[in-house]
């Protein structure tokens, strides 16, 4: 064997084995998520935690579910601007329930149609009481939070704000009196309204624990990228193999 044939063969070796481990990776990979995602199915299917009256004195574990009552605050709503449902342009509408002591829980209502992706008008909806289930999810930090801008609102006394996604220290410098570490992400209820004040009420989108069926897939391709790159290597050697008596003279 040549050398150039030896280092050939070494760098198809060296490839395959690569796409090999790269596949038991993805099937390690695979594993840890069936332990994770199995974790967060029982946690979300574990009974609802109430929040009335006060806040818990620690934050709900993300995922779980919470029951918040109290009366949505109508003084402001937070649109988080640029979802789309079913292709159509919208905002996902954030809105602070109050607990008979003051704290507030920011709370994810749901989807409203906004053309531009940016504008909606909750403050048009009815004074209510609030009975929301959800899962619990952080209210996260942002090292350099987007700011939010002020929207035109159609109500006096109400404000409207347009961000990119709920943070900590936003929510905090425009909601009065002590507020949740966390905000409620609401689940899908079919006993819910479906307009509110002749407004489409929010739709609330289902919160869905993802499966491992990717990393499966990610394993069987780096698997048959070894076999394609070992077998093709393999086929195009045999072919450029020269065959007995080829190098004889007539």
């Amino acid at each position: 064997m040549s050398v150039r044939a030896g280092l050939a063969a070494l760098l198809v070796l060296a490839a395959s084995a690569l796409c090999v481990r790269l596949g038991f990776w993805q099937l390690a990979r695979m594993h840890e998520k069936h332990v994770l995602h199995a974790a967060q199915r029982a946690l979300l299917a574990a009974p609802a935690l109430e929040c009335s009256r006060v806040l818990p004195d620690s934050a709900p574990a993300a995922g779980r579910r919470v029951r918040v009552r109290g009366r949505w605050d109508r003084t402001v709503h937070v649109l988080l601007s640029g979802r789309t449902h079913l292709g159509a342009a919208g905002v996902m509408l954030m809105t602070p329930v109050r607990l008979e002591s003051g704290a507030a829980v920011l709370v994810e209502r749901g989807w409203l149609a906004a053309e531009d992706g940016r504008s909606a008008h909750p403050e048009l909806f009815p004074d209510s009481t609030a009975d929301v289930i959800g899962v619990a999810l952080p209210l996260a930090h942002a090292a350099h939070p987007v700011a939010w801008a002020p929207l035109a609102s159609e109500s006096a006394g109400v404000v409207l704000w347009s961000a990119r996604a709920p943070e900590a220290d936003s929510a905090a410098a425009r909601i009065a009196g002590p507020l949740a570490a966390w905000y409620l992400r609401a689940l899908p209820d079919a006993a819910a309204p479906h307009m509110l004040g002749g407004e489409p009420a929010p739709l609330a989108e289902p919160y869905e624990v993802p499966d491992e069926a990717m990393h499966l897939s990610y394993a069987i391709q780096w698997f048959a990228f070894a076999l394609i790159i070992a077998g093709g290597s393999l086929s195009l050697a045999l072919r450029r193999r020269p065959t007995a008596g080829s190098g004889a003279r007539g």
